[in-house]
């Protein structure tokens, strides 16, 4: 790594790890489909085939959105890599019934929304020595590492950094490239190139008693604080969505892990609040508060997965769904 914004002589207040893979030569993939119900059948039926069978992916997990107005996301989340994802979606039993009119009459709301993650172009930093998210597809971690925890160390961590900014040149008042159908009952959207996607991984699974009322008191309610912060000051943040998921099991039942799923002009609007904003001071601190407490006996994983979106291979859909779901107030 080239260690650019790196301070002089940095050494970081707690140890983190990467993972590494031995093939880079191809992009991954991440996709999200959601159904807006109160249950999340509809949707399941269409999983358990299309999930689980040919070209399957790598990974999948469920999680629940609920949001102000207690509404529902039931959501999968599946890894690729780029070209079993485009075997997998060539298939007419998974883009077809996505394509079929029937979705447009069945009275939920349904997305998808797929971020192509080239490796110069996305990194992913584990507080822990587990291997979460994208990261299960990896080889393993090498750590502890120097390049975290001071501001532009996302951009240290994404490779084509070396030779571009990143920044987006146009900001969120920029309607987004969209194409609507069906008398506007769906939407689809392309995302500009740096556009950042982030996924912010929390698992409170492996603690003890204490640890969770810590997690549960100190730093939770930070990160909702957080996460309204961002997510209410649009144009002063550059936030288009994020979303609190609670991550669920194979039957949607109750996990003690979540993630939070984010959309923002580019990667140094995240940058902006977590360098000077002080919600995130107060959640860091409280962080560091459970590191100090706890030390090498925590059972608590953090990690998180940032990508500058490519200007190819993503897309994302919107079909009946609720005024401002993901990218689709943007467009």
């Amino acid at each position: 790594m080239h260690g650019t914004y790196m301070p002089v002589n940095w050494q970081p207040q707690y140890p983190a790890w990467e993972p590494y893979w031995e093939n880079k030569s191809e992009s991954l993939v991440a996709g999200y489909f959601g159904i807006q119900a109160e249950q999340p059948q509809l949707l399941d039926e269409w999983a358990s085939q299309s999930l689980f069978g040919e070209h399957a992916p790598l990974a999948v997990e469920q999680g629940l959105h609920v949001d102000g107005d207690r509404a529902r996301d039931f959501v999968y989340l599946a890894y690729w890599r780029q070209s079993d994802y485009r075997r997998w979606w060539a298939l007419a039993d998974n883009s077809g019934w996505w394509g079929d009119d029937e979705r447009l009459t069945e009275g939920v709301g349904y997305w998808r929304e797929i971020i192509s993650m080239p490796f110069d172009r996305f990194e992913t930093l584990h507080l822990s020595k587990q291997l979460q998210g994208v990261s299960v597809s990896a080889q393993g971690l090498h750590g502890p590492i120097r390049e975290h925890g001071y501001p532009g160390s996302i951009r240290d961590r994404i490779p084509i950094s070396d030779s571009h900014s990143l920044r987006r040149v146009t900001g969120i008042q920029t309607p987004l490239p969209s194409r609507t159908t069906a008398a506007g009952n769906r939407v689809t959207v392309t995302p500009y190139q740096n556009t950042c996607a982030i996924r912010i991984g929390l698992d409170w699974s492996a603690c003890g008693n204490k640890e969770k009322t810590f997690y549960r008191g100190r730093i939770f309610p930070r990160l909702l604080e957080g996460m309204k912060a961002i997510g209410d000051n649009p144009a002063e943040t550059g936030c288009y969505s994020l979303r609190y998921v609670d991550e669920m099991d194979g039957a949607w039942g109750a996990s003690e892990k979540g993630f939070v799923l984010g959309y923002s002009v580019d990667v140094h609007a995240y940058e902006g609040w977590a360098n000077t904003h002080s919600t995130h001071r107060a959640l860091l601190a409280r962080y560091r508060e459970l590191h100090d407490t706890f030390g090498a006996d925590t059972g608590f994983a953090l990690w998180h997965e940032v990508t500058a979106l490519p200007k190819k291979g993503c897309e994302f859909e919107y079909i009946g769904c609720r005024p401002g779901t993901g990218l689709l107030g943007y467009t």
